[in-house]
């Protein structure tokens, strides 16, 4: 959070104008550096972005930066998966499988042009193997593939205390039943996790404020505090 300790008084006040670029982590240390100097500068704009961004974190409106949406109602809430999310994942797949082809392609191809020995300058060889290469960029494309089944179902609810989690575990959709108090967070390296028991809800970056806040938004009002 010591980002700006090395900026000068009238450096910081340039960032300052241009605070609506920063990360929500930027803006705090921003802020906390400003204060510490006691610099004389207006920073209601920059209150009001953090303040704003603070209400969106503590209604889960980044929920959606995971694939998720989160609804309340008089008895608790409900996250499921947002149809943008179901579609960017099938149309990850989907890509993934053209790039895959057309990578399966350009290995037959790069391999017959050895077989046969043919005479090739170093640009034909070099897209031979470009195109090849696209079976790996295919394969990265499947993480989507992946997504489906983990989360094609998926529906977390807490009413009264209890807390419901369908989700695909090896393919099959499960249903787990829990407390409120077997909800936490857990970080292990750079990674956030928030789980119920042994089991893993989401899991998202430690680095990122926003995700890390939201996650523990979302445990907070699991447990209905």
């Amino acid at each position: 959070m010591d980002m700006y300790i090395k900026r000068t008084n009238s450096e910081l006040i340039e960032i300052l104008y241009q605070q609506s670029l920063l990360t929500f982590e930027s803006q705090i240390s921003l802020r906390e550096e400003i204060k510490k100097r006691d610099i004389k500068v207006d920073l209601s704009p920059l209150e009001t972005s953090i303040s704003s961004k603070l209400t969106q974190i503590k209604n889960l409106e980044y929920l959606k930066d995971f694939g998720f949406k989160a609804e309340k109602n008089s008895d608790g809430i409900t996250v499921t998966r947002t149809n943008r999310a179901l579609f960017t994942d099938f149309t990850a797949i989907v890509l993934g499988v053209i790039v895959f082809l057309i990578g399966i392609y350009g290995c037959i191809n790069l391999a017959f042009t050895f077989i046969n020995g043919d005479e090739l300058d170093v640009f034909t060889l070099a897209y031979k193997f470009a195109v090849s290469s696209l079976v790996f960029i295919g394969f990265s494309f499947f993480s989507g593939l992946k997504r489906v089944f983990d989360y094609t179902g998926f529906e977390l609810t807490t009413i009264n205390g209890l807390i419901t989690l369908k989700k695909r575990f090896d393919v099959k959709l499960e249903e787990i039943k829990a407390s409120a108090a077997d909800v936490f967070v857990e970080t292990d390296d750079e990674t956030l996790f928030l789980k119920l028991g042994d089991q893993t809800i989401f899991a998202s970056n430690a680095d990122n404020l926003v995700q890390t806040l939201t996650l523990k938004e979302l445990a907070k009002k699991l447990k209905g505090a």
